[in-house]
């Protein structure tokens, strides 16, 4: 089974960017968030590593780590559960100097039996060094996050159902430790995300199909749920991007000859890619979808992408994968929105005066 480590990259404000980086156990994973919490950053922001599990909301508010004195926030069975998991020594070692309220809090868990042994041998026992009850008290806080795991949300199990009723799958989703394509899951309101959620897949295609299955769900008013397949080590950005369907193109495309900044976006960010990406994108849209898009590119490319088409009519073949027309499509929305921000910012000349 992976390990899951998100980091978060903030500013004196909030969480601008997340990535994900996956660890072959936990110490790994432990070690890595060390490393990464301790870098310091020319720009001033800070990166913040910490292990997460798939499947599991995480606010994008500036992370504040779960701390020893936050045990009084867990619920009596999780402590229950913690207190089976561990040994006494390492309990006495917790215990030993703790505050009386989180004395209490272990104390009122346990059996009378129990109890009355965890202080005869916390009466007994040689005094802990410093070292032991940190380390006991971090495997406290590991224990809490390891049985704090939730199954898959709602939206997954919906998902899941779906895919298995239409293709009828013997098994849709392989084991967790065997899914290596990731997907990032946006939650929020307005044009920020202050939720995150971590899911993986086997293949491209069920992680597209995902993607595509949440993004075209509807939300309430102001809210949005953005879903995107990423790669490890990149940082991407929580703020909701201009398209999230490629279909959505066509919508926008449609302004061309007037003055809408999004359509000018659009064009400049089409502009940029050659005849066989621009091919994988368009195969499988209808003529009238195909031709409204190829308005805003060049003639030439618009030529090479024709010849493309009419050969792969002719002798009845498709040049391309699903996959790579997906991969097509989502490096040019990637283009569009980064453009998008770019405007937002002031960075194109043509831009002056121009208001969305």
């Amino acid at each position: 089974m992976k390990n899951i480590v998100l980091i978060t990259r903030e500013n004196n404000e909030k969480v601008t960017h997340v990535s994900v980086y996956l660890c072959g156990n936990h110490q790994e994973a432990k070690l890595f968030c060390r490393f990464v919490n301790g870098l310091t950053l020319e720009d001033g922001d800070k990166l913040t590593a910490r292990e997460v599990f798939m499947n599991r909301e995480y606010s994008l508010e500036k992370y504040v780590p779960f701390a020893f004195e936050d045990v009084l926030k867990i619920t009596d069975r999780m402590t229950q559960k913690i207190i089976r998991e561990l040994d006494s020594r390492v309990l006495a070692n917790v215990l030993f100097d703790a505050k009386k309220e989180i004395k209490g809090h272990f104390f009122r868990n346990m059996s009378k039996r129990a109890t009355a042994m965890l202080k005869e041998d916390m009466e007994y026992m040689d005094i802990p060094s410093e070292s032991d009850i940190e380390e006991a008290r971090e495997l406290i806080l590991d224990t809490y996050e390891y049985l704090s795991v939730e199954t898959f949300n709602e939206h997954f199990e919906t998902f899941d159902k779906r895919v298995k009723s239409k293709l009828k799958l013997r098994k849709c989703f392989p084991p967790f430790e065997d899914r290596n394509n990731i997907v990032l899951v946006f939650r929020g309101t307005g044009n920020i995300a202050d939720i995150v959620l971590i899911y993986f897949f086997d293949t491209y295609q069920e992680a597209g199909d995902f993607c595509n299955f949440l993004n075209e769900l509807k939300q309430e008013k102001g809210k949005f749920i953005y879903a995107r397949h990423v790669k490890q080590m990149v940082e991407y950005e929580i703020t909701k991007p201009l398209l999230i369907h490629f279909e959505q193109i066509l919508e926008r495309s449609g302004k061309v000859y007037t003055e809408h900044c999004n359509a000018r976006i659009i064009r400049e960010s089409l502009r940029k890619f050659g005849p066989e990406t621009l091919f994988k994108a368009l195969k499988g849209l209808d003529k009238r979808s195909r031709e409204l898009i190829m308005q805003s590119l060049p003639i030439k490319t618009v030529d090479a992408i024709n010849d493309s088409i009419e050969y792969s009519d002719q002798h009845d073949v498709y040049l391309y994968t699903l996959s790579e027309t997906r991969q097509a499509r989502l490096k040019i929305m990637e283009a569009i929105n980064r453009n998008f921000r770019k405007f937002e910012r002031g960075g194109f000349p043509w831009q002056e005066g121009l208001k969305c």
